[in-house]
């Protein structure tokens, strides 16, 4: 799916994105199903699309908070002055992609990851495999954060 320079600064400069959140508890419990479903009702849309799922309140709250995006840089669409510098209006073909981002204190110094899912069109080729290389990527960015907290309960005592 690709999409013009002119139409993806527009998306991120008017916020024109579906934005969905969901809540959960703990980092046990998480179920991808409705973050799935939404996904693929929203993948193909010509506006940009933001998912979330806040794990104990999210990063605003001390926990963690996963993410889905669709953009043509691997930024966050909030970060929308950073994205108006690097998104070239003439450009007619921008590849639309799909981006996994985890924001929790204990994975990096910005408290931020990025890492590419696939291309749009490459998850409508083959779903099933892209949301099995998502469910990975968290578990395994989760499982990092729960040894952190782990550690640092540890060093409390």
């Amino acid at each position: 799916m690709n999409i013009t320079g002119q139409k993806a600064l527009e998306n991120i400069v008017e916020n024109h994105f579906y934005v969905d959140t969901l809540t959960v508890g703990d980092e046990q419990n998480i179920d991808l199903d409705g973050l799935f479903e939404r996904l693929d009702k929203h993948i193909t849309d010509i506006t940009f699309m933001h998912l979330d799922i806040l794990v104990a309140g999210g990063v605003s709250e001390g926990g963690t908070t996963l993410t889905l995006e669709t953009n043509i840089i691997n930024l966050p669409l909030r970060y929308t002055s950073q994205l108006k510098k690097l998104v070239w209006p003439e450009k007619t073909d921008n590849d639309v992609n799909l981006y996994m981002i985890i924001e929790n204190e204990f994975v990096s110094q910005s408290h931020l990851v990025i890492a590419l899912a696939s291309s749009v069109a490459a998850y409508l080729d083959d779903s099933d495999s892209v949301k099995y290389k998502i469910s990975q990527w968290f578990t395994n960015e989760l499982s990092v954060i729960q040894e952190h907290q782990s550690g640092q309960k540890n060093d409390e005592k």
